[in-house]
């Protein structure tokens, strides 16, 4: 009878360590999880939301247009360019290019537009990270707002 108290211990506290272990898990589990950070791509997202209709309607004008602004990289020199098709004919257009970068906002730039002659413009980027960049080009011409977005691989 003694050896089956014995096994009848040992049952006893695998199921005490097992439960214990498992509460240690989740509690240390629950901490990591609590001091990681988290980056938000928008620090004010919310405010981002309310105004999507807007962007909607850009986006819909932007691919109405018979001749689209573009981008071009030039991986050597590190120059990005910005090309308005002259048939657009617009006039003094203003608006701004962000270069986003979805994994590290904190490496996002910011731009005015001011093409030369109204159809170029460059950018020296410089010690550009590799990786995804996004180009959201933001502009308004006679009144009317416009926006394209382009991806850019760095390498």
């Amino acid at each position: 009878m003694s050896s089956t108290q014995d096994l009848g211990r040992f049952w006893r506290w695998g199921i005490i360590l097992a439960i214990a272990c498992s509460m240690a898990f989740f509690v240390g589990l629950a901490i990591w999880a609590s001091i990681g950070d988290v980056e938000l791509v928008y620090d004010n997202y919310y405010a981002k939301d309310v105004v999507f209709e807007q962007q909607i309607q850009r986006v819909e004008r932007t691919q109405a247009l018979p001749f689209k602004p573009f981008f071009t990289y030039n991986q050597e020199s590190q120059i990005l360019t910005l090309k308005f098709p002259a048939e657009l004919q617009h006039h003094s257009p203003i608006g701004e290019v962000l270069m986003f970068r979805p994994a590290d906002l904190h490496k996002d730039r910011l731009f005015e537009l001011a093409l030369a002659g109204d159809t170029l413009q460059t950018f020296n980027l410089p010690n550009l990270a590799t990786g995804l960049w996004r180009i959201k080009l933001n502009w308004s011409s006679s009144g009317i707002e416009y926006y394209l977005e382009q991806m850019l691989v760095a390498q």
